[in-house]
């Protein structure tokens, strides 16, 4: 049975970030850690920044994220998420287009038929809108920064029995 959940970006927003005014968007003072030199220019110390839990229904406990710049809402938002050693992002999509820069932590990637690939990190990772995919974090903390083009929504599958990599 499929299990479809559209989160809407502006709670997915509230829930990422609690209490903060516009965690998202553009504003005169940039996120703990992230430094704007304008026109642009933005620079992030993953070291520096505030880092909270990412709470989303479909996704276990665990997970953490920082904004980086931009606004989910509105698309061409970016974050960096965190997750402790074998963490399991369930098989999910988005309607949006994704790019991962994978820094931290060997992983595996597992497509939407289940066939499952091992990855050492760094990677790069690029996906049209709508594709069905899982991500299982290996024995150490991953880290990995995330842009979607389009306004964020989150869908949850039900996910495929495994197959060997390709």
């Amino acid at each position: 049975m499929k299990t479809s959940l559209v989160i809407t970006a502006v709670t997915v927003t509230l829930l990422m970030c609690g209490s903060s005014a516009a965690p998202f968007a553009q504003t005169a003072a940039p996120p703990k850690g992230v430094y704007a030199f304008g026109g642009d220019q933005t620079i992030a110390d993953l070291g520096k920044m505030d880092w909270a839990p990412l709470q989303l229904q479909g996704l276990p406990p665990g997970i953490e994220i920082a904004s980086l710049r931009g606004d989910l809402a509105k698309g061409g938002g970016e974050i960096v998420l965190r997750t402790p050693p074998k963490y399991v992002v369930p098989n999910h999509s988005h309607t949006s287009d994704e790019t991962y820069v994978w820094l931290k932590g060997d992983f595996t990637y597992v497509a939407a038929d289940g066939t499952r690939q091992k990855i050492a990190s760094p990677a790069f990772i690029s996906l049209p809108g709508n594709t069905p995919h899982a991500l299982e974090c290996g024995d150490e903390p991953c880290v990995f920064y995330l842009r979607y083009g389009r306004p964020f929504d989150l869908h949850v599958h039900t996910m495929a029995e495994a197959k060997a990599a390709r």
